[in-house]
């Protein structure tokens, strides 16, 4: 199961394990059988020692200052505010803690809220593409996703087929492709809609109830005006045209989800290969980021009574910051509202000595998920992968999620609390299959997604129905993942990357906003865009509204 420079060929049609599938896939590190991120848990320990004021102290004397703190802070004025940098569906227990002692939840995605929105609006749940229909597809269209870096378990399952790549950027995914179509940054609407053109004028699509909302707008177009908004060819155009008539597995990915009004893209994806009857087959599909959590329980979703969406957080609002699982001040934009958590009363809960646990008043580190009882799910497969011992001991020093909850609820006199195995067994009491050592299958994927109808109030798909509001700007920002980091985890690329040759907007906006060391020149990279590996540089200087972070200037 190890690729060798990137290398791997599997016999099309053969069954591969699931341990196989979920494990052994890169020779790289410390173990041969991991991949990157994964060793990279090894290779960077996470901290093991608490610290109030920069200073270490002890387990129990962390918890007696942590209880100190909100025991005089007024709850409304303590701030929730939770990432998903520590593994598993645990992690969401202290949410119980921090809800029955009044604090205030920001609520929002760093991540795929935004393009999940224009999923929700068609299909009315966000589901993955379970990996049995992507290994029957005769055709890979990757769109705005760069699994070579992001996601290379799917790598066994696709490089025997024609792939195509859709993207800004010639990425290492491009590449690899059969076929590498470039588009202009925050253009895959109009893409779509070209695409939809032409499957309306063939007059071999299938319809829902508001098809004539959507077509209106998918005519209100000139074909050269999107060729040109998207930069597109005719040759490119008609060869991606063949395919999607073919069928394929489509894989989006968070590219085609940064502006605003990108949560538009999603829904005009959707909606082109719904008239295609992509929706509930077997060899053929769409795929944005799935919900990790559907076909299984989720014993702690709670509807908060306080709450404030995350990119319209004002600190000056709050006394405490309690973070868990998350580096604000690097993860963030608008960057200048979480600069205020170094004149907080900051609570870090995590893994890792990161920007905001060097600042934070009191830092407690967590334990991860080989250190804990834990259940994850994915957002790419339909594996459920558990942790129900404690496989590498923590020393005493760290805490994990359902400790800390037991300890606080303790405290503060608050009742309901459940065992940490009953909790286990309650999100495990679902439709599943047992195909490993504490790996199981999803049942609930048996049948291709949305074969039964979609999650709507009619069970139909709905078509997009609102036009796309986006104003071209003299340049544009494309932000990527890198591929020896984990969001702000391990080794980080803080640098951003430009063409000499863009205009001079770009320029001049460039040496006003960031330090020459940081810049990085690049004569391959398409004219007019600043290319980033990560948030450390770039969000400095991006802005958010609302729940679901968007990445424009």
């Amino acid at each position: 199961m190890r690729i060798e420079n990137g290398e791997r060929r599997i016999k099309k049609g053969s069954p591969e394990k699931s341990s196989d599938f979920l494990g052994r896939i890169v020779g790289e590190g410390i173990t041969p059988y991991l991949c990157w991120k994964l060793n990279n848990y090894f290779r960077f320990p996470s901290v093991s020692t608490p610290k109030y004021n920069s200073e270490n102290i002890m387990l129990n004397e962390a918890l007696d200052k942590l209880t100190e703190i909100l025991k005089n802070t007024d709850p409304k004025k303590v701030l929730f505010v939770k990432g998903s940098g520590n593994m598993g569906i645990m992690q969401n227990i202290t949410k119980l803690f921090f809800e029955n002692y009044g604090a205030t939840f920001a609520v929002g995605s760093t991540c795929d809220g935004l393009g999940e929105e224009g999923i929700i609006k068609g299909r009315g749940k966000s589901l993955i593409l379970p990996t049995w229909i992507i290994k029957n597809a005769k055709n890979i269209i990757i769109w705005g996703r760069n699994p070579y870096v992001t996601n290379i378990h799917l790598i066994p399952m696709i490089k025997d087929k024609y792939i195509v790549s859709i993207d800004a950027i010639e990425t290492k995914t491009a590449k690899n492709s059969d076929l590498f179509i470039q588009v202009k940054p925050n253009t895959d609407f109009y893409l779509a809609i070209l695409l939809a053109q032409m499957v309306i004028e063939s007059e071999q699509y299938d319809v829902s109830d508001n098809f004539d909302e959507y077509k209106k707008i998918v005519f209100s177009y000139d074909r050269k005006v999107l060729m040109k908004k998207c930069g597109i060819n005719n040759e490119e155009l008609m060869k991606l045209f063949e395919v999607i008539k073919q069928g394929a597995a489509v894989l989006t990915g968070l590219g085609i989800a940064k502006c605003k009004e990108c949560w538009k893209t999603t829904w005009a994806i959707d909606s082109l290969f719904y008239m295609l009857g992509y929706f509930g087959k077997k060899d053929r599909g769409v795929a944005f980021l799935g919900s990790s959590g559907y076909g299984i329980n989720n014993p702690f979703a709670i509807n908060h009574k306080k709450q404030v969406p995350l990119w319209d957080v004002n600190l000056d609002d709050y006394d405490v910051v309690f973070v868990q699982a998350g580096n604000p001040l690097v993860s963030f934009p608008n960057r200048h509202e979480w600069q205020k958590l170094k004149n907080k009363t900051t609570v870090v809960f995590g893994k890792y000595m990161d920007e905001t646990a060097q600042i934070a008043t009191l830092f407690i580190p967590t334990k991860d998920f080989f250190e804990k009882k834990d259940v994850r799910g994915s957002y790419f497969h339909e594996f459920v992968i558990t942790q129900k011992s404690n496989r590498f001991l923590s020393g005493g020093k760290k805490i994990s999620e359902y400790e800390l909850t037991e300890y606080l609820m303790d405290k503060f006199g608050f009742k309901g609390l459940k065992s940490e195995d009953d909790y286990i067994d309650e999100i495990l009491n679902a439709d599943l299959e047992k195909t490993g050592d504490e790996i199981y299958r999803k049942r609930v994927f048996d049948k291709p997604p949305y074969s039964e109808g979609f999650f709507t109030n009619n069970g139909k798909f709905k078509f997009l129905n609102e036009d796309f509001e986006y104003n071209e700007k003299p340049f544009e920002i494309v932000t990527a993942k890198h591929d020896k980091a984990l969001n702000s985890q391990f080794q980080r690329d803080d640098n951003i990357y430009i063409n000499l040759n863009s205009n001079n907007i770009m320029l001049c906006f460039v040496r006003k906003n960031f330090d020459e060391k940081v810049v990085k020149y690049d004569k391959n990279l398409p004219l007019n865009i600043i290319y980033t590996k990560g948030g450390t540089t770039i969000n400095k200087i991006l802005k958010a509204k609302g729940e679901n972070a968007f990445y424009e200037i």
